[in-house]
């Protein structure tokens, strides 16, 4: 693969690995929002969409550091890479 397919490859896995554990996070707020819901008889959507907030705000503050870290080494070896694909 060249430089600039993998530098692609490795930009969609990292957009991958950061909007997969999101949506995960989303859809484990929504069920738990659904399940509250039904058990209590409470139609309100405010109160979904703040358990739906709370469950991506945990996924940020447990799995963030770990994805700046990778977001950090992936512009470090595009730089790298961008800066020597022109002199070959």
């Amino acid at each position: 693969m060249t430089d600039a397919l993998q530098l692609v490859h490795g930009g969609f896995t990292l957009v991958l690995a950061i909007a997969v554990p999101m949506l995960v996070a989303a859809l484990a707020g929504v069920l738990v929002a659904g399940v509250l819901a039904r058990l209590t008889g409470v139609g309100d959507p405010a109160g979904s969409a703040v358990i739906r907030a709370a469950a991506m705000l945990v996924a940020i503050a447990v799995l963030g550091a770990g994805w700046g870290t990778e977001v950090k080494d992936f512009a470090s070896r595009s730089w790298a890479t961008l800066a020597t694909a022109g002199t070959r």
